[in-house]
Formats: structure tokens, C-alpha cells, sequence
């Protein structure tokens, strides 16, 4: 393509390109409806800091006693790995070991509830 023709090409290109600056200066997105956001995806709502921790489940609270002891003999086990073994410990636990972390589940969850009405 000669100069010539570039050049009437790049022409038409700066137009538009001012015309597309000039429309932009008054663009106002539109509001999201129903909870989405652009391209029907949903808006992710955005939390309060101060909001309460969530209860805990028995599990977790397993977990997060067992999870040092398993890194400490598994240093070469990753995050998949871990979560493996806690589960597999998890069902081999004893029923009365079991019975603790639900106690401790239940009185988290009720401490959640109470913070969680104020």
C-alpha cells in the first residue's frame, strides 16, 4: 500500500478516534440490575470488616488443632495434601475426641448468634 493510501486510512483512524473521546467524556455505566454486574456476572457484595466470624464446624476446629502436627511430620505435603490427611484423621477419629470439637462447634455457633443479633 502506497503512503497515499496509509495515509487516508489513518485519517478515517483519528476521526474515530476523536469521535469515540468525544462520546466517552459523557458515558455513565449503566446501574446493575438484579444483583449483575457487566457481561451478566454477578456483583460481588462488599464486606463489612467489622461484620463477626462465622461459626466454625467440628471439622475445623479438628483441623485447625491436627494441621501444625501434620505439617511437622509432612513438611513436603502442600496445602491438597494436608487436606487429605485431615480428612482421612477425621473419619478414623475416636467418637469421644469427635464429641469435643461438636461441643466446641456448638458453642461457637452460639456465640456467633448472639454477636451476630446485636
Amino acid at each position: 500500500m502506497s503512503d497515499k493510501e496509509k495515509k487516508r486510512f489513518q485519517e478515517m483512524a483519528d476521526r474515530d478516534k476523536q469521535r469515540y473521546d468525544h462520546e466517552m467524556q459523557g458515558y455513565v455505566p449503566p446501574v446493575p440490575v438484579g444483583g449483575k454486574g457487566r457481561g451478566g456476572k454477578k456483583v460481588k457484595k462488599v464486606k463489612d470488616p467489622n461484620a463477626p466470624k462465622r461459626a466454625l464446624s467440628a471439622f475445623f476446629w479438628f483441623c485447625n488443632d491436627e494441621r501444625g502436627k501434620i505439617k511437622e511430620h509432612n513438611p513436603e505435603f502442600g496445602v491438597g495434601d494436608i487436606a487429605k490427611e485431615l480428612g482421612k484423621m477425621w473419619g478414623e477419629v475416636h467418637p469421644e475426641t469427635k464429641r469435643m470439637y461438636e461441643q466446641k462447634a456448638e458453642m461457637d455457633k452460639a456465640r456467633y448468634a448472639r454477636v451476630s443479633l446485636n
